[in-house]
Parts: C-alpha cells; sequence; structure tokens
C-alpha cells in the first residue's frame, strides 16, 4: 500500500520568501502581467511532486526608526513562469489585500501582520509571485513569507 494517501501530508515543510523594497517598481496591473525582479517578486517555487500552499504572511519592515510605509495593495499569483516577463495568459492572481500604512520600527509599539490564507495546492513546475501596487516607502519594506510544504 502506498504511503501518504489518506489523508495526504506534506512531507517536507518549505518557507519562501521576498522583499518588496523602495529599490522596486510597483505593479500598477492586476492581471498577472509584470516582469519577475522588476515590479514583481517570486516567493515560492512548488517541489518535484507539487507543493501544499498554507497561508503566505506580510511584514512591514524599515531600516530608519519610526519610518512609516507607504498604504498600497499586495497582490499574489499563481504561475508557470520563473523569471523574465509573465503575461495574463501564464500568470493569474488569486489574492489581493490592502496594506495600510504602518510606522514601523517604533520602540514601544508593534506593527501588525497581515495574513492571507491559502490552503490549496500547486503541481510542480508552477510558482508564487507578489506585487505591490505601489512602490514602498524611502526605508521601508514589506517582506512576505509563503507557509506550504513539499510532497
Amino acid at each position: 500500500m502506498a504511503a501518504n494517501t489518506a489523508p495526504i501530508f506534506t512531507e517536507t515543510p518549505v518557507v519562501g520568501a521576498g522583499i518588496w523594497t523602495s529599490s522596486t517598481t510597483a505593479n500598477v496591473k492586476s492581471d498577472g502581467a509584470g516582469t519577475i525582479a522588476t515590479d514583481m517578486v517570486k516567493l515560492f517555487t512548488a517541489g518535484t511532486d507539487g507543493s501544499f500552499i498554507n497561508r503566505i504572511r506580510l511584514q512591514p519592515a524599515a531600516s530608519t526608526a519610526a519610518t512609516a510605509t507607504t498604504a498600497t495593495v499586495a497582490r499574489f499569483y499563481v504561475s508557470t513562469i520563473s523569471s523574465s516577463t509573465t503575461t495574463r495568459a501564464d500568470t493569474f492572481p488569486f489574492a489581493e489585500v490592502a496594506c495600510p500604512a504602518q510606522t514601523a520600527d517604533q520602540t514601544t509599539t508593534a506593527t501588525n501582520y497581515i495574513e492571507i490564507p491559502c490552503g490549496f495546492y500547486i503541481p510542480t513546475g508552477y510558482y508564487i509571485h507578489f506585487s505591490m501596487h505601489h512602490a514602498a516607502a524611502t526605508n521601508t519594506s514589506w517582506a512576505a513569507i509563503v507557509f506550504g510544504g513539499n510532497y
């Protein structure tokens, strides 16, 4: 009898991450079109037997004390493209969330992370990408972390 068939559990936990910084150009499109490493960030690569995506967490950060992030919209995509240019024919939006301005790197007040529940599978050869509608403010960034597992 084959192992791991009912219910199916992932074999190896995987964390994928990317950071959206002020040096990155914003992606004002929401249809999946963009350029990886310019206005989109690759966050996660499916394993050789596929992967399960549990959730994605967004965390604001700052390299200078008491610096406010820019209010923006974070977008997440499933794609068959790992580098270069994506199109709406190969990259599909699956979630977007409003990210309010937050003052990061405070000494007395913590910033609030934003969590996107996922609960879906992606096959091998697929990727999770991330973009922001507005570029990050100077000295700030948004870290996006994918929590999942490979089969």
